[in-house]
Order: C-alpha cells, then sequence, then structure tokens
C-alpha cells in the first residue's frame, strides 16, 4: 500500500463531523466484489478506510464492521466520496441506522476523552 504522509493533502478542511481513531477491519461489499480494508477514522457521517484496491469514487457499498466495545456486527450503506489507488478510500454514510449514529456517537465520545486524557499525561 501507498504511504500517504502528512501536508500532501492540498484541498481544505470539509468536515461538518469530528473525525476519531478507529482501527478495525471493514468489510466492504459492492454488487460486484467484497474487499477488506482496515478502518483509519470515523465519525457520524462517514469513516476513512484503508484498502490497496478502493472502489470507484460515488459507488454504493455495504460495510461490515464491530465498534470497538460492541457486541455484534453493524452493517451499513455507504457512498465513496473519494478514492485514492493503493492507498484509501473515503465513505459518507447512507440512511445510516439511528441504533449505529447513536453507537458511533458514543464510541466518538469515548475515544476523544480517552485522547485527551494521554494528551493531559
Amino acid at each position: 500500500m501507498a504511504p500517504v504522509h502528512v501536508g500532501e493533502w492540498s484541498g481544505g478542511e470539509k468536515r461538518r463531523h469530528k473525525r476519531v481513531s478507529f482501527h478495525v477491519s471493514i468489510e466492504c461489499c459492492s454488487d460486484q466484489a467484497t474487499l477488506e480494508g482496515r478502518g483509519e477514522n470515523i465519525s457520524t457521517s462517514g469513516m476513512l478506510i484503508r484498502t490497496p484496491t478502493p472502489f470507484a469514487e460515488d459507488e454504493e457499498i455495504i460495510l461490515r464492521f464491530t465498534l470497538p466495545g460492541s457486541s455484534g456486527r453493524s452493517e451499513c450503506r455507504a457512498r465513496v466520496a473519494h478514492a485514492v489507488p493503493d492507498a484509501f478510500m473515503g465513505v459518507e454514510f447512507v440512511d445510516l441506522p439511528e441504533d449505529l449514529l447513536e453507537r458511533i456517537e458514543e464510541y466518538a465520545a469515548t475515544a476523544a476523552t480517552a485522547l485527551q486524557a494521554r494528551i493531559k499525561k
């Protein structure tokens, strides 16, 4: 997988929702293929997934993953917002179920609090 270095991104920050680290396996499925990726970060609006073979931009896919601290596997629809071959894809959630939205909010709040505690040490 090609490394992506800080400072290479020339676009402005457009995120509306704060993202937190999210290092879990992600199963990504389209009508034609299934691929495995690794989550990098997550918010209530989407996530960044490391994968050497991202799906095409604007493709709608199904994601399956387990939130840390959660029992059971989650599933949701997403749209590929951007993709970098041999590196990653950023996805935007589509019609995220309310219960999953609440679990992501809880995970993000817990992860952010834990990060702040580590910084203060």
